[in-house]
């Protein structure tokens, strides 16, 4: 049986040599038919041994340097190995999606998952500050606090094994990377008809959505619009409707305006009462949310929302 080797450094490991196997994993799955892998085994090698990195079919987070006509794509030389436009430094796994992204994706999806995954764990790999910490103590919870978890070995399991480990995470990897890819192809179909519905829009302050669409998807849309201060759309797993507060900047919770301060934690007759809508059922405490029985009562709250 012939052997694609995948080769990376021993010991711990973190998230870009991680994300950077499982993308070449998935480009391979993608180039490659599936009778090629009946007579095929891809193995991934941890190893920091001259001799066998010489050896990789393809070479990650170690070598010394960066090369495609090898396949090396390590970022640990002097120099590195470039950065992003926006000046993040380059991660074995931002030199690999480079390589591979768009022709496991294509360039738009592959544009969303280098925003959204690879700059944040190159940036992190890097020592790159992404966020700036509010409270001394506590930090977001982040991919790489997520693939660390596997470095641990545990004393329920003394068979367990780093390299073991490893490969979990690498699974882990590809599941996350073909879901975000799912989330894209329908997250930049549901933008297009966001801005579709608000470009026909007469009043463009109130934006009415008629099928269920996530949230990312039209707050980047509406974002980039400067009317807008509400949508209404069904709210998803119910019969419900809700308004949602439109915000400017997608990092904060503060929209654009809240909802008026007598609705805020009310919720049926005493939110009924409030508004005067028969059909309110619950405001949030924050006043970026409130949903109503049935799309008209949503509207009816939305343009009473407007004028107060």
């Amino acid at each position: 049986m012939k052997k694609i080797t995948i080769v990376t450094h021993n010991g711990n490991f973190h998230a870009d040599d991680v994300f950077a196997v499982a993308t070449i994993e998935l480009w391979l799955e993608k180039k490659y038919p599936k009778n090629f892998f009946n007579k095929t085994k891809i193995e991934i090698i941890r190893t920091r041994k001259p001799e066998i990195i010489a050896q990789g079919d393809f070479v990650v987070d170690v070598g010394g340097e960066y090369n495609l006509t090898k396949k090396i794509f390590d970022h640990h030389q002097v120099g590195g190995a470039g950065e992003h436009l926006n000046g993040i430094p380059y991660s074995s796994f931002g030199l690999v999606w480079k390589e591979y992204g768009q022709e496991i994706c294509g360039f738009e999806i592959a544009g969303v998952i280098n925003k959204k995954i690879v700059q944040p764990i190159d940036a992190e790999d890097n020592g790159v500050d992404l966020c700036k910490l509010i409270y001394s103590e506590i930090k977001s919870y982040s991919i790489h606090d997520l693939i660390d978890v596997y470095n641990f070995l545990s004393k329920r399991d003394k068979k367990e094994t780093l390299d073991d480990n490893f490969s979990q995470a690498v699974l882990g990897a590809k599941n996350i990377l073909e879901r975000e890819i799912d989330i894209a192809e329908k997250e930049i179909e549901e933008q297009k008809y966001v801005e579709q519905i608000y470009q026909k829009s007469e009043d463009k302050k109130i934006i009415i959505l008629d099928k269920e669409i996530g949230d990312s998807s039209w707050e980047i849309i509406l974002s980039k619009h400067q009317e807008p201060l509400y949508v209404i759309k069904p709210d998803g797993g119910s019969q419900n409707w809700k308004v949602k507060a439109v915000r400017d900047n997608l990092f904060s919770f503060e929209p654009r305006k809240k909802l008026p301060l007598e609705w805020a934690g009310k919720t049926e007759e005493a939110l009924v009462q409030a508004t005067g809508v028969p059909e309110a059922l619950f405001c949030h405490n924050q006043r970026f949310v409130v949903v109503a029985k049935t799309k008209e009562g949503a509207i009816e709250l939305a343009e009473l929302a407007v004028t107060k």
